[in-house]
């Protein structure tokens, strides 16, 4: 599984439209969609992420929290 090295928090544009098509999970570097994992369940106590796979299963978990990650921006200025 390659790194992506060009990458960058999504958070990162606050106020700026970041395009979809550029967001991945920063855990296997699959392309994400913008909607809730399908299988969520609120009785876990955590919000629905926004993000999922394009399976509809949640973006791997973050090594410093045990949560799915956030999706990462592919910088393509580079």
């Amino acid at each position: 599984m390659a790194t992506p090295t060009n990458t960058r928090p999504a958070t990162e544009h606050a106020g700026q439209y970041v395009d979809p098509a550029d967001l991945i999970c920063p855990g296997c570097t699959e392309q994400v969609r913008c909607e809730p994992p399908g299988y969520w369940c609120v009785a876990w106590g955590l919000p629905a992420p926004g993000f999922s796979h394009e399976d509809g299963s949640a973006l791997c978990l973050a090594r410093s929290t045990g949560r799915p990650a956030g999706p990462v921006e592919i910088d393509r200025r580079r």
